[in-house]
């Protein structure tokens, strides 16, 4: 079971309450599952109709005459136009190049009350998987081979068609083929000069160049403590969703006021959605289950994501280790399987040699969106931005990435401005990353969010030596060696970490340089294994920090009154609050925040507070231009935390404003 609502604060909700009818998978269970039909009404204007069972291309495109083929809806459609699909699967690769206008923009959707699903994969392994494998007598046990062969495609990338779970795309046969999913070594003396042996992961494809031929083993595994795959191992038996690295089931091309509605979008292979070149892009209500990454945006904007559901292919039997790169120049490793999502949003950016440079992405709003399953989450470094109301949740490394992608501050001096709040982050390494190789000058505000650090990543698979898993359970922020953090502002977010951390603002003032200033206000560190010491900022970093709260079960009263004295004490702390008096921790204190619920180690935790908490009426006052939707809530002492006693329950992701049937702890 996965978190995919947060109601009251934190609602933990199966994937069941979400499907319609009695269903069953002869895969495994899915780790996420699409919203019922839109009823959205159909707009006024011009509309083509597309019925992929009953349509004709020579049609007109009404209702009563549809067209077949999405692709001839949108060639033949003009601004203002609304292609509409009837529900069903369409095998196409998409590509639109459109250009409404702000007063008669482009619009691809579904009919109401019925899904229409973009399919870029080969429809034969999902509509008739039975003439789509045979099983190979000199082969691994449980392997087999497509009927047909796929010359020229590279790498075939894929999912079960059921849960949408997904494959490894294994680079190597043996791998393949193995049986051991432990770590090991022909000689364990000559680990540091060696590869591993053959490594079973999981249910996956391999790729014959030579022959065209695509190999489909879906063994169990067998791990303890493990999310095993247990399901059908015969791909006759099910549907399989396979499509060519290449596959771009959407392709938006410098195209300028399009609408895309609740819709699927599935059968990626390395992007499931491209846009490029773009002006005035929305997406609401669509499910796009991602290729190696969902969607990647390129000079693209304004660009709004609403309702969406980006959800990566990461089954929950691999392993970071698993996806890593392993096969770098001078080592003796090859890489396992590597194209499972590794992110689920990115930004590029054309570059001053190319014909099309554009300077950047710009002007985004990404709101009630699900970012699950992936390597990393979304990339939102170097975007004017608002991100809030979001899930990230069961990512094996990064739940959001915040550094610039391109060189951004040699178009903008001034840097962009990116709002993350009133997020859910859950089930990640390092909740807010930083890396790569461009300076920043962004400015990043950080406010009101719920960091939920306390469930297990797999981070690294067992080995014949040491069977048991290795998980880590997640830190707030961290970087790859990038260059110093952008200037933030981070205020009223509550914090779970279960990991120790190496001070107690878990990061939150570190890592900082001249003219990128520091602010921490009024937020809530709870530390579930033991109250690190507080490393304050030396005098020449612009930090300022005040109104935190600090706690870990257990605290005594001497190490909670001891907690702030040396930085007291400190010369630092006298010459910083002679330059900056509301700033140096004065109003910091180490109490037990009392939440509602008391068991910290709760499944489904509330994030509220009671009303005898000592985090009530009792942060610091912040400056009127710092953004904070809940201040009307929040307007009399400020209580410290994400969520002041008191407020409308936080809700975030697409299934936000959905009773849940039960709770599901």
């Amino acid at each position: 079971m996965r978190i995919v609502a947060v109601l009251g604060c934190v609602l933990a909700v199966s994937v069941a309450d979400f499907a319609h009818g009695e269903e069953t998978w002869k895969s495994h269970r899915p780790l996420r599952v699409a919203p019922a039909a839109s009823n959205r009404a159909l707009p006024a204007g011009p509309m083509l109709v597309i019925d992929a069972e009953n349509g004709n291309d020579g049609n007109a495109g009404t209702q009563a005459a549809p067209l077949r083929t999405v692709q001839v809806a949108i060639n033949r459609a003009t601004p203002g136009t609304t292609v509409t699909l009837r529900g069903g699967v369409y095998f196409e690769r998409l590509v639109i190049a459109a250009r409404g206008t702000a007063e008669k923009p482009f619009t691809l959707r579904s009919w109401p009350g019925e899904t229409a699903v973009i399919d870029g994969s080969w429809s034969e392994f999902s509509q008739s998987p039975d003439k789509s494998w045979q099983p190979i007598g000199d082969g691994a046990s449980g392997e087999f081979r497509s009927t047909k062969k796929y010359p020229n495609v590279r790498e075939a990338i894929g999912a079960f068609g059921d849960s949408m779970i997904g494959l490894n795309s294994y680079f190597h046969r043996s791998d393949l083929q193995a049986t051991n999913e432990l770590i090991d070594y022909d000689d364990w003396d000559q680990s540091k000069t060696t590869d591993i042996k053959p490594l079973w992961c999981g249910p996956g494809l391999w790729y014959d160049a030579a022959s065209g031929h695509i190999h489909c083993r879906l063994s169990h595994t067998h791990l303890p403590g493990l999310d095993n795959y247990n399901g059908e191992t015969d791909p006759r038996k099910l549907p399989l969703i396979v499509a060519p690295f290449r596959s771009v089931p959407l392709l938006i091309d410098g195209a300028a006021h399009i609408r895309v509605q609740d819709l699927t979008i599935r059968g990626a292979g390395y992007d499931a959605v491209i846009l490029d070149r773009a002006e005035h892009i929305e997406f609401d209500n669509v499910t796009i289950w991602c290729g190696s990454y969902g969607v990647r945006a390129r000079a693209t904007g304004p660009l709004k994501l609403h309702r969406c559901g980006l959800y990566g292919s990461c089954p929950p039997w691999l392993f970071r280790t698993d996806t890593s790169k392993r096969a770098y120049p001078g080592r003796p490793n090859r890489d396992i399987t590597r194209l499972n999502t590794h992110a689920t949003l990115v930004g590029d950016n054309g570059r001053e040699f190319e014909v099309f440079a554009h300077p950047c992405n710009d002007n985004w709003e990404i709101s009630y969106c699900d970012f699950t399953d992936s390597h990393d989450g979304p990339y939102l470094g170097g975007v004017s931005l608002k991100f809030h109301h979001n899930l990230i949740d069961g990512t094996q490394d990064d739940g959001i990435y915040l550094s610039p992608m391109y060189p951004r501050h040699l178009f903008m001096g001034s840097g962009a401005e990116i709002h993350i709040h009133q997020n859910l982050f859950r089930g990640c390494l390092t909740a807010l990353a930083f890396g790569g190789s461009e300076d920043t000058r962004d400015k990043v505000f950080i406010y009101r969010n719920l960091f939920d650090l306390r469930p297990a990543v797999l981070t690294g698979r067992p080995s014949v030596r040491d069977r048991e898993l290795r998980v880590s359970h997640g830190k707030l922020m961290g970087d790859h060696g990038s260059p110093p953090w952008s200037a933030m502002t981070i205020y009223h977010n509550t914090v779970l970490a279960k990991e120790q951390a190496r001070d107690a603002s878990m990061a939150s003032l570190g890592a900082v340089r001249s003219g990128l200033p520091r602010r921490t206000f009024n937020n809530l560190f709870v530390h579930l294994e033991k109250l690190p010491g507080f490393v304050p900022p030396t005098l020449d970093q612009p930090v300022e920090a005040d109104g935190n709260l600090y706690w870990a079960p257990g605290t005594s009263e001497q190490s909670a009154a001891t907690l702030f004295q040396r930085y007291r004490q400190s010369k630092d702390y006298a010459a910083q609050k002679e330059k900056s008096p509301n700033g140096v921790s004065d109003r910091s204190l180490v109490a037990d925040p009392r939440f509602a619920i008391s068991d910290l180690n709760a499944d489904a935790f509330d994030f509220r507070l009671s009303r005898e908490s000592p985090a009530v009426n009792s942060g610091v006052a912040l400056p009127a231009d710092w953004p904070d939707p809940l201040r009307e809530v929040d307007k009399d002492a400020p209580d410290r935390g994400a969520i002041p006693v008191g407020s409308s329950p936080l809700e975030v992701g697409r299934s936000a404003g959905q009773t849940a049937a039960r709770l599901n702890p």
